[in-house]
């Protein structure tokens, strides 16, 4: 009989030790989500009182009625930055380089005559084209003709870039 009671007082001790285990990992796992959730910081703007700053945050307070105008500076010049950096880009891409495009795009039939385009330097293949006129070439560029993709691929490529390589490859 002792050995029953035993087992059974053994069993309700592992029972309960079991449901603080249980308890206790909950509200340690909660704790958890709510440490990974909790932001990581806080943005104060200048001017404004921040809710929990902390007391080595007092001199920036004080320094507030400069820091709207010193902000502005900043911004302005990282604006102007910003627009000479643009500038400098859409300048870089206004430059079309016709052979490098040539190259990566047209080449390969157009440098070796493949399904029947012209080569570039054929004079005689190209007036042949070309009488048709400038724009009746540009629709077969443009929308593609025979083996000819549209554009010749040079998805990138606008109608003046298109008209300036047909340009380079009847002209050479």
């Amino acid at each position: 009989m002792q050995s029953e009671t035993a087992k059974y007082r053994l069993f309700v001790l592992a029972l309960m030790n079991l449901s603080f285990l249980l308890l206790g990992s909950n509200a340690a796992a909660q704790q958890s989500i709510e440490d990974n959730i909790r932001p990581a910081g806080q943005v104060c703007l200048a001017g404004q009182s921040c809710v929990g700053t902390t007391v080595g945050t007092a001199p920036m307070a004080a320094a507030a009625p400069s820091a709207p105008a010193a902000a502005a500076a900043v911004v302005e010049a990282v604006v102007e930055e910003v627009v000479e950096e643009m500038v400098e880009a859409v300048a870089e891409v206004a430059a079309f380089d016709v052979e490098s495009t040539y190259q990566m795009s047209c080449f390969a039939c157009h440098g070796t005559g493949a399904a029947g385009a012209p080569i570039m330097g054929d004079a005689d293949a190209w007036s042949e084209r070309m009488a048709k006129g400038m724009d009746a070439v540009m629709v077969n560029v443009i929308n593609g003709v025979n083996a000819m993709p549209p554009k010749g691929l040079c998805m990138t490529c606008s109608d003046d870039d298109l008209q300036s390589l047909v340009s380079y490859m009847s002209s050479q």
